[in-house]
């Protein structure tokens, strides 16, 4: 039970991950707002994306190695 648990948190943060880098990937700079603005927003949202990709890929290793065990 506890490697689907896992299984399951992996993918929901794989999912997230290339949710948010989609997003992040989409701004696009405004006329009313500084373009450092939008580069810090790309910046977090690429370490937040990244964050979030990695702890799914740790999860699901951690899951195939509790499956195989």
């Amino acid at each position: 039970m506890a490697t689907l648990a896992a299984l399951t948190f992996g993918l929901i943060a794989l999912g997230t991950g290339v949710f948010i880098a989609v997003l992040t990937s989409n701004l696009e700079r405004q006329p009313e707002y500084p373009t450092v603005l939008t580069d810090a927003m790309r910046l977090i949202g690429s370490l937040i994306s990244l964050a979030s990709l990695s702890l799914g890929v740790i999860f699901l290793a951690y899951a195939v190695v509790a499956y195989v065990r």
